[in-house]
């Protein structure tokens, strides 16, 4: 259940980020927007062995 919230949480964030335009943009903002997209795919990819409570 904690990890629906926190994937449901990044998935907003990247979403607020993503509106942004892309000239207001810094590389520092760009690179962030990479790490939480991908732990955004690591929280929803997980293999099954690793759900297992």
């Amino acid at each position: 259940m904690l990890t629906i919230t926190v994937a449901v949480l990044l998935a907003v964030v990247v979403f607020l980020r993503l509106r942004r335009r892309t000239e207001a943009r810094s590389r520092f903002d760009e690179k962030m927007t990479v790490a939480i997209v991908l732990a955004l795919g690591i929280l929803l990819a997980r293999p099954r062995w690793a759900r297992a409570s």
